[in-house]
């Protein structure tokens, strides 16, 4: 028999079509026009330092040369005319904020903008701080460390190579500089900085004092360093992570942050972890000012101390939203980042038991969910609570299905796929050892998943079966109306519809990658990079208006809460009519 007979023959056989060959009755509904934003991030760049003047006047800065500023209201980017690293910031009012970057240069806000010039050649600059505006040093690599009086910048005879990560002092003649194996410099005896006895060999890579007598340093391993009568010792640390940064908020008022999102408060000899809402990103950089405390690190995310330590930035990627009939949508992404939509339709910023990256969420409604990610995470919410459930597999564990009859099945890296039907996940046998990136079903003996190299295979109930499809592009989604109506979607702008016999290749409306199906009503949509989205109008595609630039990576939506896509930037946006 020639293939593609058998292909013919076989495939509504292998895809369960013949059980259910009739479409549901699908009531008309007025098509989605526009993805309006909801929520988003500014930049998924890492923050790696944070200058205050007043509670409503403050700076990050990080990867990219990105600096943002905080008004009291909302934050704001600013041009700085670089795209290297920003190590370090420091000002002495709002009309002279200084930093300082990766490759050595300076530059300067004076109210009207940034400016740059190039101080030293060849050394990574990885902290500034000062005592005024014509007071300020710098530390980097090799050593280095540069003062600035007035306008003039020099480099300062320095008694060792070490790479200096950080420098405080509480005046001209009081200064500390730390880094690298445990380096310790004081200044000035005799008008020179000089090595003195360090309690540790772990890199240092932030000091600060409270101006009452006491110095703290910070760095890797949960090191924390004490000073007080000029002599340094180690002090108990409540954790193991590394340490980047430490701020004193005033007399024996002292904060930490590390990796993990981990913040911790004490007055310089005893340390106490202090509870965070919200995505768990390593964190670099702490400042304040006005009795408001900040805290910045990767993807973004900037932390605030107004009602409790919550998220007032983030910038990583959310990768999958579940929108049920009740509105109440749940979005879930990198370092378990994740978003609920309340009763009047704000988005928040919530926690969810784990600090690994969620890359999949189902449910039967806003109470009964399953969230999946790396790791072999697997969250389940019931009854108001979330709960980790065991999983047969480790690895890294891409999207999630929710049956009708609360069935559930997972699939992700190595042709993994996990089913529940009600006492336990257990591992099925897949035809494939490829990355499956996405699973929908319609039925328990319907169920598809999609991943690398053009994989599809079907579930029948019983079994998965490879199915063929003319591409060989890395496929990203799949949904479906019907039996008799499957859609499939990836790179290269790849969309396939089946009909129950056989596959259709639609012309793409963009040639990079198509990264979600949904559909709502007799509409179908899809979205990808450059915020772009479309609809299908049943002989070609409709642009969606939208305002983002950034990849829409999930999508999801009912007849409530019509569409919702999700990506990077932490962006969060919703379809209108």
């Amino acid at each position: 028999m020639a293939p593609s007979r058998w292909l013919a023959l076989c495939l509504p056989v292998l895809l369960g079509c013949g059980a259910d060959v009739t479409s549901p009755t699908v009531v008309a509904t007025v098509p989605i026009v526009e993805l309006y934003p909801a929520e988003s991030g500014l930049t998924n760049a890492s923050m790696l330092a944070a200058w205050a003047a007043a509670a409503n006047r403050v700076w990050v800065a990080g990867q990219g040369g990105v600096v943002l500023s905080w008004d009291g209201v909302e934050w704001r980017s600013e041009v700085t005319g670089t795209g290297e690293t920003i190590t370090g910031i420091w000002g002495s009012d709002t009309t002279d904020i200084l930093a300082v970057s990766a490759d050595g240069a300076l530059f300067r806000r004076n109210g009207n903008g940034w400016t740059g010039e190039r101080l030293t050649a060849g050394v990574t600059l990885l902290d500034i701080w000062g005592l005024d505006r014509d007071r300020v040093w710098a530390v980097g690599t090799g050593g280095t460390i540069l003062r600035r009086t007035g306008d003039l910048w020099q480099p300062m005879v320095t008694p060792q190579p070490a790479e200096l990560w950080g420098i405080w002092g509480s005046s001209e003649d009081q200064l500390v500089a730390v880094g690298q194996s445990g380096a310790i410099l004081e200044c000035c005896t005799a008008g020179a900085w000089v090595t003195v006895v360090s309690p540790t060999q772990e890199a240092l890579f932030a000091v600060a004092g409270d101006g009452a007598g006491r110095v703290v340093a910070v760095g890797t391993d949960g090191t924390i360093l004490l000073r007080t009568a000029g002599v340094w010792r180690a002090v108990p640390s409540p954790t193991r992570v590394n340490l980047f940064a430490v701020w004193s908020s005033g007399a024996g008022r002292f904060l930490a942050a590390g990796d993990g999102g981990r913040l911790l408060s004490g007055d310089g000899e005893r340390w106490t972890l202090v509870e965070t809402a919200g995505a768990r990103e390593n964190l670099r950089a702490l400042t304040g000012a006005g009795g408001r405390q900040f805290a910045a690190g990767w993807y973004g995310t900037v932390l605030d101390d107004r009602d409790g330590w919550q998220s007032t930035l983030d910038g990583a990627v959310l990768f999958d939203v579940h929108a049920p009939a009740d509105g109440l949508a749940l979005a879930v992404g990198s370092g378990g980042l994740a978003y609920t939509r309340a009763s009047d339709g704000h988005w928040q910023s919530t926690t969810l038991p784990t600090t690994t990256s969620l890359y999949g969420v189902a449910g039967s409604s806003s109470t009964s969910r399953l969230v999946v990610g790396d790791s072999g995470t697997i969250l389940r919410l019931d009854g108001g609570a979330w709960r980790r459930e065991a999983s047969p597999y480790p690895g890294l564990l891409r999207s999630v299905w929710w049956a009708p009859d609360n069935r559930a099945m997972i699939v992700g890296n190595e042709g993994t796929a996990l089913a529940w039907e009600g006492t336990g996940w257990r591992t099925l046998v897949t035809p494939t050892s490829v990355f499956l990136r996405h699973v929908w079903g319609r039925e328990w003996n319907d169920v598809w998943a999609v991943g690398d190299s053009g994989t599809v295979i079907h579930f029948d109930g019983s079994r998965w079966n490879k199915v063929s499809v003319p591409t060989s592009a890395q496929l990203r989604g799949v949904w479906g109306r019907s039996a008799k109506e499957v859609w499939v979607v990836g790179e290269e702008g790849t969309v396939l519809r089946w009909d129950g016999s056989t596959w259709e290749t639609l012309p793409p409306p963009f040639d990079d990658a198509v990264r979600a199906v949904h559909g709502v009503g007799e509409h179908t949509y899809i979205v990808g990079g450059g915020g772009r989205a479309f609809r299908w109008s049943g002989s070609g595609w409709v642009p969606l208006v939208t305002s983002t630039s950034g990849i829409l990576v999930g999508l999801d939506g009912t007849a409530v809460l019509p569409l919702v896509a999700v990506g990077d930037v932490a962006t969060i946006v919703e379809g209108r009519r």
